[in-house]
């Protein structure tokens, strides 16, 4: 059975964005080996309000991983690149984990609110 991962980038008390939503905070930290932590999935899942700035950056698909969006304000056809998911999220999470393959990594903090 495939895990569920959180991991995000939060500051020490806890907020993974700042007031008007910016990431401008969060620093590359050379040290990390992001290429051996991104090998660990091949699925990522987020709710809206973390894929939107992710598509606005051109990072809605990452390399070597499937993009899964739990939302029931976006539309499908505007993301071909990505599964949109607006109903059963907790049923469509099951089939996934329950397929082989790499951890799935939940990405931000609204993906199963």
């Amino acid at each position: 059975m495939r895990r569920v991962r959180y991991s995000v980038a939060m500051s020490l008390d806890g907020y993974i964005a700042g007031p008007k939503g910016e990431s401008d905070w969060i620093t590359m930290d050379p040290d990390v080996d992001f290429s051996s932590l991104f090998n660990q999935f091949d699925t990522i899942l987020v709710g809206r309000g973390t894929f939107e700035p992710m598509a606005a950056a051109g990072r809605a698909v990452m390399p070597g991983m499937k993009t899964v969006v739990f939302s029931r304000t976006l539309r499908p056809q505007d993301h071909p690149d990505v599964l949109i998911v607006a109903e059963d999220q907790w049923n469509t999470l099951a089939a996934m984990n329950a397929n082989p393959g790499k951890d799935i990594w939940l990405f931000g903090g609204g993906a199963l609110s």
